[in-house]
């Protein structure tokens, strides 16, 4: 692997870059080392137009290195077809960069996607477990402004799978209100979600209760009725079925025309 060191601008950012979000303070602690030590992992690039090179994987590294004042970076040059260049991308900054669980989540989607990778695959090449791709990704069926939610009030990754025990947005908001409110630990938010899971199915519970009291009252009522109907007409006659969802009731009244002298 040979590295030579160019100029910071002959590179060109990669516009599919997975990290989207670089925190001020991480890029500060890497121009701080990076202005001591040098950059002592190389970035990869790929040759392009002119005197330009193609940003595959560092760009974290290329922003601190800008920031520390450096005039060249070292870089690895790899000729990349723009399919590799984007999978490598990919699975650099998974394996190298520091990305929040989100961006790695979409990284994960994003080999699967794009790229027709398993689950399987992807943690052979990023060296994890197969099950660490699969919660992540799981992550990702939230929606994006719940998704946003969770990082603008740091949440970690575990509070994040918590709330998918949650069907209702208005649940998932007001939860992730009180653990920003309350800083609460990932224990502490189970057990709030759980609170909230049993008071919905208690009142559903409730409800159902309601409505089979709700039966029997409008079945008794038709009863009621039809023993005076009866009364009257002695060939009338009613039948109940009980259709499991529903109860099915019939009731016969015969038409005798009567002629009054």
């Amino acid at each position: 692997m040979k590295i030579v060191q160019i100029p910071i601008s002959m590179i060109a950012a990669n516009p599919d870059q997975p990290r989207k979000v670089f925190r001020d303070e991480e890029l500060a602690e890497l121009r701080d080392s990076i202005a001591e030590y040098g950059v002592l992992q190389p970035l990869i690039v790929k040759k392009a137009e002119g005197r330009k090179f193609f940003l595959v994987a560092g760009e974290r590294r290329l922003r601190a290195a800008t920031l520390a004042g450096l005039k060249t970076v070292p870089v690895v040059v790899r000729n990349f077809d723009e399919r590799e260049v984007a999978l490598v991308a990919l699975v650099e900054n998974v394996q190298r960069e520091n990305l929040n669980f989100l961006e790695e989540a979409r990284a994960y989607k994003k080999l699967m996607d794009d790229f027709g990778l398993t689950q399987g695959e992807i943690a052979k090449r990023v060296s994890k477990q197969q099950s660490t791709i699969s919660n992540k990704i799981r992550i990702l069926s939230l929606p994006q402004d719940i998704q946003e939610a969770i990082l603008g009030n740091n949440l970690t990754e575990r509070h994040a799978r918590a709330l998918l025990r949650l069907d209702s947005q208005e649940d998932r908001k007001r939860v992730i209100a009180r653990v920003a409110a309350n800083n609460l630990n990932v224990k502490q938010t189970e057990k709030l979600i759980e609170d909230i899971i049993a008071g919905r199915e208690k009142a559903e519970r409730k409800n159902k209760k309601i409505n089979y009291i709700s039966y029997k009252i409008y079945l008794n009522t038709i009863r009621n009725a039809f023993s005076q109907v009866k009364n009257v007409e002695k060939g009338a006659k009613m039948t109940e079925s009980d259709q499991g969802e529903f109860l099915e009731v019939k009731i016969i009244i015969p038409k005798n025309d009567r002629c009054f002298t």
